[in-house]
């Protein structure tokens, strides 16, 4: 199809490519709200209890069987989530603290702006720490997938935020 006036010319290339970027792009939107969703469940500002975290580790490692993720790599997840739990765990200390100062700020009957300002800013900076330690470590597991494993994994991960946000009992 061509369109003359606007110099245009749409080719079935042209648009075949342009298919292939908004499914890209879907993808990696789906991503993007299931990491989103991930620190939605967390509660209290990302601070994990140690039972949703014990019962996502369990679902993780329940769906890579089922996905018949090799040895090794399912070996490479466990390390991996550990590393990111560990992370993790810095970061949410680091949140906790800049939340309690930034409490402890806005206490005060003349809050300095400068201060509050600051405050603001480094707990800003922990809690994007945190959504990307979430988003890494999900990019580090697609990465060991192939994309039927990739997609049947992301699923999962869907269906256990609904469990855990949306119990249906």
């Amino acid at each position: 199809m061509t369109v003359y006036q606007g110099c245009v010319s749409m080719t079935a290339d042209h648009i075949y490519k342009e298919d292939k970027m908004k499914g890209k792009r879907m993808i990696k939107l789906a991503v993007l709200s299931t990491i989103l969703s991930f620190l939605l469940v967390i509660p209290a500002l990302g601070q994990v209890t140690e039972d949703l975290g014990k019962k996502l580790c369990e679902f993780k490692a329940k769906t890579f069987k089922e996905l018949k993720i090799s040895s090794d790599n399912e070996k490479k997840l466990t390390e991996m989530e550990e590393k990111c739990m560990t992370a993790r765990q810095e970061i949410l200390a680091r949140l906790k603290k800049n939340k309690e100062d930034l409490q402890a700020a806005l206490a005060a009957p003349n809050p300095d702006e400068a201060k509050v300002k600051a405050l603001i800013k480094a707990f800003n900076a922990a809690q994007v720490d945190l959504f990307n330690s979430y988003k890494s470590e999900l990019d580090a597991e697609l990465a060991l997938m192939n994309p039927i494993q990739q997609g049947k994994y992301l699923m999962a991960l869907e269906r256990w935020r609904l469990d855990v946000c949306l119990p249906t009992h």
